[in-house]
């Protein structure tokens, strides 16, 4: 059972065929250079699969006596473990908006209209991950981390191929968790955030 991180980085290391580490602190090649990649690894992976665990909704808080430099006059706040916005149900759909930061900011805003969104979040907990994402952040890590423990190109080339079939088989799992729905184009037409969005997946109303 996938209890911690190091059992993550314990993980890819197996796939390196290299000595398991029982802690990031140690004075050692493959602590260090486990230390160095996974956060990068896993927020990667967080944002790029949408995993269904990591998928939150949240009402956002104004931001009192806050006013962006120009352009906007109201300002929100995003949850603090944010890492990418997948969609919005509100009335701010069908107008212009800006994400910049950590914030959220429009004009004509009603007090009575609540700016709802769904997000990807920036979950550190391993208990949290499913057994799919486990394996999956430990071929991808394994994949970073596997030519300079061990110099062997033809090793990190193979992981790299277990990787990207791991990523695909794992990525359209999560794809039938948040299926894909038709969405009128001149709602989102002023919304730069949405250009890249794979997955809307609206609640219903």
């Amino acid at each position: 059972m996938i209890t911690s991180v190091i059992d993550i980085c314990n993980m890819a290391l197996d796939y390196c065929n290299v000595r398991n580490i029982t802690s990031l602190e140690e004075e050692t090649k493959q602590s260090k250079i486990c230390a160095r990649w996974y956060d990068t690894v896993r927020k990667s992976l967080l944002m790029n699969m949408n995993a269904s665990f990591s998928i939150k909704r949240a009402v956002l808080p104004e931001v009192a006596n806050y006013e962006p430099v120009y352009g906007y006059n109201k300002a929100f706040s995003l949850p603090s473990d944010c890492l990418q916005v997948l969609n919005l149900d509100s009335p701010l759909s069908d107008r212009y908006y800006q994400i910049e930061g950590n914030y959220l900011f429009c004009n004509e805003h009603s007090k009575d209209e609540k700016i709802k969104i769904r997000y990807i979040a920036d979950i550190q907990d391993v208990t949290k991950f499913d057994s799919e994402f486990c394996d999956c952040l430990a071929l991808k890590l394994a994949e970073k981390i596997c030519l300079p423990l061990t110099e062997d190109e033809q090793k990190t080339n193979i992981l790299k191929q277990y990787a990207q079939q791991k990523y695909g088989e794992t990525s359209t799992k999560y794809g039938r968790d948040n299926r894909m729905i038709v969405i009128n184009e001149p709602r989102f037409r002023h919304s730069k955030v949405f250009s890249h969005i794979r997955n809307f997946n609206y609640p219903a109303r």
